[in-house]
């Protein structure tokens, strides 16, 4: 149980700062959690709630940190043994034994190790007392019961690599030295979770158990239900399963495990890539804590923390508004690496490869926050903002999922935070923000800058190399740090949206979508709107205008243009506001509204809190009517996705070839480094836009989430019923984009790192059947089982395998499936005819009814899960708006998967399933020399 009472004795600290005491205050927790401990020293924590379903999470508080030099990845390997078999479940039976409910791996079953912990997740999408003892003995087989058997042990050394080799790339060669930095002087720099390659190759199957006995004991662990469940039930279940085990006498940690050594200057990393396309500078301050955050102490600390960490981003902005910076943020919450060791973290990019004048920016206004206090006005601002998104976040919190709880509490434990409901966060937070004040703000700031560790990274392309050296930094940052700044020029002032629609419409008619609890509205302008209300669904509300063109309306000549049309106008601002100021009006709002193009559709699409409709309504007006189009904003758009597409991850370039050479016209998927787009003018792009947002009647309207239909009928009206609408209706064009319905096979070797990537396409010409869409669906789950089988656990050459297909059916009808999966270089060719002879045995021999009846399980389930999310209903109503208003069939699907034969199913899998296999493989440079 957490302590209630927090006495005040750091007596030095009091002096110096009296308004941190807290005299003898109970910290409230919520009362809809049940703490309690078992004898054996586990913690459980159980919250019932009426949403549907079941999370089950065991927090084992032993991760890499606890590995001796000896066992380096070996926390990491247990979880890996957990799932290859347990006492009561030999031979991965936990698995199957599960599956047989439709859950599967991946999305219902999952681990993850860290530095200070290993968590293992069950998500039950129903919670029969059946499923809670089943769930919770599997958790308990993994905590106390998992078998280590050498067979398992051996093979599961090549999937921990593979799982290391998937990382490799631009990504993994820049967070490697991310994390030297971030972890410098600490244990936490020599104690990646993936370990060592050496040991993961060549450690004894007993070094692992002796982990697992030392870490591994029931005072260690933490047991976490949340959901729909008889509470004294799991009670009886748990103590069973769970108190069998007696109190271990584990290593104690000690406090060197986490320390970090201090350091007399900043450290900073320069990490210039050939494949990085993006210029950015990330400061982190580092502080050790002075207790953790589950005390009063540690409440008004973090409290505090949001307080400048939000004032410093809204100071930020303001540079970014007017222009001194090109983008920067904040984020605004401290980061914990435990519950002893605090990282803020400020993010930035430069003007072209100006990376010291931006730092200079982000120095002087740390330094400022240090030295001055910020006006009455600033503060009060950032106390309405967060007052304001806690009332938001409590108005929604019946709404909350039970895998986000689960994953909240999981989040609290690990890092000793306060557990608390938002009401109680709320209370709590108003009544500190009422004594937080200017002069109390300069002094705690300038305390963290003091005490903190600078650690600087600046990451950029290759041909950065004279642009920036580590002492200019060092230098500007001692200099910075001894100047009397003034105060901060730039004023805040919230974003209203001044506009009034040029004219007003009205609904003409509804028509009640019963099927669908939905309302189909035509307006007097001749646009469709369809909105369906639901309060049960766990998102915002969502709109999107779907029209009819997307990319199939760019000419030769002319690719791209819809996309750098929509480009330049965010970049230039939208009516008399530039984009730095919509930015600001949609944080403000939590609001969003975006223009999108695809294939075949184009529009905006926008999504906001209930609470805030008229504000997405407008600005999807505005967005709709009044596009602005830079010249300036247009060149420096250019040049910095110049920059991007001559740096373009290998990965990203790999992806190209496939498209360019599987397709018919594939070029229309590409982006060429020396495309049409560089000889695009601003006029030429304007009247694009001005053309393809010049509504027909073909476009739709959805909306859906959480709201009051009444709410929204005024709000059509006004924002949508008086919108010019051309009185035609339009189509996209069919450009021939085919999948080339015949075998091929390529190999590039361009990788720059140690690892092969391989991508088969398989396609076949077919009409489109929902039944068969529906067939193909359930074939995904069964042939992925397979593949997992066949490729992962028996021949060990894989950590992912993954393998989709689908019946596309505009602008021409057709079947294409993909399989993708990374390797070794020396393993690759074996295991391409590996997954490639699962997919024809599919084929040729067909499934097993078994297999069938747990696929329509999973599906179902699965099924169950989308319908609780608002963009589920938005994307299914668009695309059903769009062909024909069949929405029955959004009603009816989970009865057409019930209804599927093992017959037609097999049938459908030998017509399709792997023809025309197109192999295309992503190898090693030969004599391949990597960054450093």
């Amino acid at each position: 149980m957490l302590k209630n009472y927090l006495y005040c004795t750091l007596f030095i600290l009091l002096l110096n700062f009296p308004h941190l005491c807290w005299a003898i205050t109970p910290i409230d927790t919520d009362p809809a959690i049940e703490t309690y401990q078992l004898e054996n020293g586990l913690t459980v924590y159980l919250q019932p709630r009426p949403k549907a379903g079941l999370e089950l999470r065991l927090i084992v508080h032993s991760g890499s940190l606890q590995e001796n030099e000896k066992q380096l990845g070996l926390a990491h390997f247990v979880e890996h043994m957990a799932f290859k078999g347990t006492k009561n479940f030999p031979d991965k039976s936990s698995f199957k034994s599960l599956e047989e409910h439709g859950i599967h791996l991946g999305s219902h079953i999952n681990a993850a190790t860290s530095f200070n912990s290993t968590v293992y997740r069950l998500s039950l999408p129903t919670s029969t007392d059946q499923q809670v003892e089943k769930g919770l003995m599997v958790l308990s087989d993994w905590a106390y019961h998992i078998s280590f058997e050498s067979k398992d042990y051996e093979s599961e050394r090549d999937v921990i690599i593979e799982e290391w080799r998937l990382r490799q790339g631009v990504a993994y060669r820049i967070n490697t030295i991310l994390d030297e930095l971030r972890y410098h002087g600490s244990l936490y720099a020599d104690r990646a979770p993936i370990g060592s390659l050496d040991i993961i190759k060549n450690a004894p199957v007993e070094e692992a158990k002796t982990f697992y006995s030392n870490w591994y004991q029931p005072q260690r662990m933490s047991l976490v239900v949340v959901g729909n469940f008889d509470t004294k039930v799991a009670k009886q279940w748990i103590a069973k399963f769970f108190g069998q085990r007696p109190r271990g006498n584990a290593p104690v940690d000690v406090p060197q495990l986490r320390a970090f050594a201090s350091q007399s200057e900043p450290l900073v990393k320069i990490i210039l890539d050939r494949e990085q396309g993006q210029r950015i500078i990330q400061l982190a301050l580092q502080r050790n804590l002075p207790t953790t955050l589950n005390t009063p102490q540690g409440i008004k600390e973090d409290v505090f923390d949001l307080v400048w960490l939000t004032l410093l981003n809204q100071r930020l902005s303001l540079l970014v508004e007017n222009q001194i910076l090109p983008n920067s943020q904040v984020n605004q919450q401290g980061i914990l690496f435990d519950d002893k060791r605090m990282q803020y973290l400020i993010f930035a990019q430069p003007k072209d490869q100006q990376y010291l004048d931006a730092i200079k920016h982000l120095f002087t206004e740390l330094q400022r926050m240090s030295t001055n206090r910020v006006s009455e006005i600033e503060l009060q601002q950032i106390k309405t903002q967060i007052l304001t998104k806690l009332k938001q976040q409590l108005e929604n919190e019946s709404n909350y999922q039970n895998d986000y709880l689960a994953n909240q509490l999981v989040n609290n434990i690990t890092n000793s935070l306060p557990i608390q409901n938002k009401q109680q966060q709320l209370t709590q937070t108003e009544k500190i923000l009422k004594k937080v004040n200017t002069e109390q703000l300069q002094t705690m700031v300038a305390e963290r800058l003091n005490s903190a560790d600078l650690r600087i990274a600046i990451i950029g392309p290759d041909s950065d190399e004279e642009a920036i050296n580590i002492s200019q930094i060092k230098q500007l940052w001692q200099s910075i740090r001894q100047t009397q700044l003034g105060d901060f020029s730039f004023k805040k002032v919230d974003v209203k949206l001044d506009i009034v629609p040029l004219e007003q419409g009205k609904i003409k008619t509804t028509r009640n979508i019963s099927e669908i609890k939905a309302y189909e509205w035509q307006l007097s302008n001749g646009l469709r709107v369809i909105a369906r209300p639901d309060n049960t669904l766990s998102s915002d509300v969502e709109i999107l205008l779907q029209i009819p063109g997307g990319l199939s309306l760019d000419t030769y000549q002319q690719l791209g243009i819809m996309r750098w049309s929509q480009r330049l106008a965010e970049a230039s601002g939208y009516g008399s506001y530039s984009a730095a100021k919509l930015n600001q009006f949609e944080r403000q709002h939590q609001v969003s509204v975006y223009p999108y193009a695809e294939l075949l559709y184009h529009g905006l699409r926008g999504k906001a809190p209930n609470d805030q409709l008229a504000s997405l309504f407008k600005l999807f007006y505005l967005k709709l009517t009044a596009a602005n189009f830079d010249p300036e904003r247009l060149a420096k758009t250019k040049q910095k996705l110049g920059l991007a597409y001559e740096k373009k991850p290998v990965e990203r370039q790999f992806l190209d070839l496939i498209n360019k050479n599987a397709f018919n016209h594939g070029e229309r998927l590409l982006v060429s480094p020396k495309g049409p787009w560089i000889n695009f003018t601003v006029d030429q792009l304007k009247q694009y836009y001005s053309q393809t947002f010049n509504l027909p009647l073909s476009a739709n309207i959805i909306i859906s989430g959480r709201f009051n239909i009444d709410d929204i009928k005024p709000l059509v009206e006004r924002w949508f019923a008086g919108l010019p609408v051309v009185d035609r209706k339009t189509t996209w064009i069919d450009n021939g984009i085919t999948p080339i319905h015949h075998s091929m096979q390529k190999a590039y070797p361009m990788a720059s790192s140690d690892k092969s990537m391989v991508s088969i396409l398989y396609s076949e010409q077919k009409s489109w059947q929902l039944s068969d869409q529906l067939k193909l669906e359930l074939l995904d789950y069964i042939v992925n089982l397979r593949l997992r089988h066949y490729v992962r656990e028996q021949a060990s050459g894989v950590y992912t395998i993954i393998f989709s297909q689908q019946l596309i059916k505009y602008p021409t009808s057709y079947y294409l499936a993909r399989l993708n999966f990374t390797t070794a270089p020396d393993k690759v060719n074996a295991l391409t005819l590996l997954a490639d002879k699962v997919i024809q045995s599919v084929a040729h021999d067909g499934i097993t009814l078994d297999e069938l009846e747990q696929a329509k399980k999973s599906w179902l389930l699965d099924h169950q899960e989308k319908v609780t999310s608002s963009t589920y209903w938005l994307t299914a109503m668009a695309q059903i708006a769009a062909d024909g208003d069949r929405f029955d069939e959004l009603k009816t699907q989970p009865n057409i998967i019930e209804a599927i034969t093992l017959e037609d199913t097999n049938h459908l899998a030998k017509q399709l399933l792997g023809k025309n296999p197109k192999i295309f493989t992503l190898l090693p440079k030969e004599n391949n020399s990597l960054n450093q």
